[in-house]
């Protein structure tokens, strides 16, 4: 037996535990991590518009409000699992807040929707995970506070309200007609869920 067979046999096994145990802790956190606040859609009817010039559009609207330490790109998101197609979106992130914003060609209308969401912190995921009292201690530990529904509802106010001007600036050319006041408001969350 040589020294790499040795080392292989003694170690293997703690190597094998640790990519185990990395595995799925990443499952867990990846599928806890991010909770929801709101989210909005629409469907302009008899509209094409192209996503990546709406993405452009968009982008420049909100960097022109002057917030600082905002990150703006496109990203792509599976529409299903892992062989399924790509659809393009745009990802604003602040603080601990995400919003992907989607705009895409739906038959003959253009589809356009937002989801607001927020992290939740490694110690509130691990704690959450305690039988039976992780939930009560986790609400406990790390409440929601006014400050976190404040800073989410003023994230979530100036994309919308950007979202709203770029999509009346391209429908207005167009002689398409303006959204009611019920198409406007976005959904919320149970955000004061304490």
């Amino acid at each position: 037996m040589n020294e790499f067979t040795f080392y292989l046999t003694k170690y293997g096994m703690y190597i094998l535990a640790g990519v185990v145990v990395f595995l799925v802790l990443r499952f867990i956190f990846s599928k806890t991590r991010k909770n929801y606040h709101s989210r909005w859609n629409t469907l302009i009817d008899n509209f094409e518009y192209s996503p990546k010039e709406f993405y452009a559009l968009l982008k420049a609207e909100l960097e022109s409000h002057g917030v600082t330490r905002i990150n703006i790109q496109e990203t792509a998101h599976k529409e299903g699992g892992m062989m399924s197609n790509s659809r393009l979106y745009l990802r604003a992130k602040w603080k601990d807040y995400q919003y992907d914003i989607c705009g895409a060609k739906f038959g003959h209308g253009f589809f356009v929707s937002w989801w607001l969401l927020y992290k939740d912190s490694i110690g509130k995921i691990l704690i959450s995970k305690i039988p039976f009292i992780g939930d009560w201690l986790a609400r406990k530990l790390y409440p929601v506070t006014y400050y976190r529904i404040d800073t989410a509802s003023m994230l979530m106010s100036y994309v919308h309200s950007s979202i709203l001007t770029v999509i009346d600036d391209i429908t207005n050319d167009k002689g398409i007609r303006a959204m009611t006041e019920t198409e406007r408001r976005p959904v919320l969350n149970d955000i004061f869920a304490r």
